[in-house]
């Protein structure tokens, strides 16, 4: 049986400025293909919960998020085995210092 996926409104709101960033410094068709790349992982999530790493903070870590590395982001999720769904918490570049962002 899959998990449901939710999302919280941080991670929407991260994700739309990505989206954005990518519409209008490179293409529309770019970030088409990014959010279409992005969803797919996302649900591949609904059948693989453990496809993420666990994060290399053990601050992040040990309040049971796990990461899941797409392309130059990162998506950092919990699982509620309770409730059988997803939670999608935060969606940053990889590059950044996300320690504090969770």
């Amino acid at each position: 049986m899959s998990y449901s996926i939710k999302r919280t409104d941080k991670f929407n709101d991260q994700l739309i400025d990505i989206i954005l960033y990518i519409n209008e410094s490179f293409s529309k068709k770019e970030a088409v293909e990014y959010l279409n790349y992005i969803e797919l992982q996302i649900n591949l999530l609904k059948d693989y919960l453990k496809i993420g790493i666990v994060p290399r903070y053990q601050a992040i870590a040990k309040q049971g998020y796990r990461a899941l590395i797409c392309k130059q982001n990162i998506i950092f999720y919990k699982v509620s085995d309770e409730k059988q769904e997803i939670i999608l918490e935060i969606i940053v570049s990889a590059k950044r210092n996300y320690l504090n962002l969770i």
